[in-house]
């Protein structure tokens, strides 16, 4: 069945972002051929759209978890998240935060008030923690013993931080202060000169997008799950009891300052 657009239904599709238009359109089409009709009307595209809303309504819980690759065999992984990342899921779901955005929001309530949380098992951060409300990243606890050094050089080249200190060809240490923990020296290295003990995690926090966009900050670090699992606990109650109505936890930050944030979380 040939499909066509009457004028109205085409001015209001020109309006629809470019990147999802295409798909839009599709869309329509199909449920408008399933009406039996060959005419898409303004009416449709409407309709359509209510529909596409309720059903995003519908898979809001108050909180989004996400989790990189890393425990499905990722190579770079430095830390093991999985159980991590399931008590994670028990502590959102028990804090109960779709009743509190409810609350405050009421049928303004979006896909994008849900408070935002993801772990990334290495510094690589595939799960974007960095524009999340709150992110936690493993980090490689590193072990450096120069002693056992053989000059081989595969550390330094490695590594993509230059954090790798050396003197004549042979290992010196490690520069904290430009190292990111990702492992991958101790990885290529062939004696003990370099390795990982068990990993542990950072949390930084207040992370966004939208049209005010900001990185999340540094909040702590070298934390094992457990310690994770409590702090994320101290936050989401912070937030709870201090954001106003639709406020992402950075913009919260923002309105409080970040010192009287820390000293009330940590």
């Amino acid at each position: 069945m040939k499909m066509t657009w009457d004028s109205e239904a085409e001015k209001m599709l020109r309006r629809v972002p470019f990147f999802v238009r295409k798909r839009v359109r599709t869309k329509v089409e199909e449920e408008v051929a399933a009406a039996g009709r060959s005419c898409v009307t303004k009416g449709d595209l409407e309709e359509s759209k209510r529909r596409h809303l309720k059903n995003l309504s519908a898979g809001i819980k108050g909180y989004s978890l996400d989790a990189c690759f890393g425990s499905s065999g990722c190579h770079n992984a430095v830390v093991a998240s999985a159980d991590l990342v399931s008590n994670l899921d028990d502590l959102l779901e028990k804090a109960d935060l779709l009743t509190f955005l409810r609350s405050r929001l009421g049928e303004r309530l979006k896909l994008h008030h849900q408070l935002r949380v993801t772990i990334a098992d290495c510094p690589n951060s595939c799960s974007q923690p960095q524009i999340k409300d709150i992110g936690i990243i493993g980090q490689a606890q590193m072990d450096c013993n120069p002693h056992e050094c053989t000059g081989c050089g595969e550390c330094e080249a490695v590594c993509e931080e230059s954090a790798i200190v050396s003197k004549d060809g042979f290992l010196v240490g490690i520069d904290e202060e430009l190292c990111v923990e990702c492992g991958a020296c101790a990885q290529v290295c062939p004696t003990d000169s370099l390795s990982t003990s068990a990993g542990t995690f950072r949390v930084i926090v207040g992370g966004k997008l939208g049209r005010h966009p900001q990185l999340a900050r540094e909040l702590t670090r070298d934390l094992d799950g457990d310690q994770v699992l409590a702090l994320v606990s101290v936050i989401v109650d912070f937030y709870k009891s201090k954001a106003n109505s639709g406020e992402r936890l950075g913009a919260l930050i923002n309105r409080i300052g970040w010192d009287e944030f820390k000293a009330s979380v940590l």
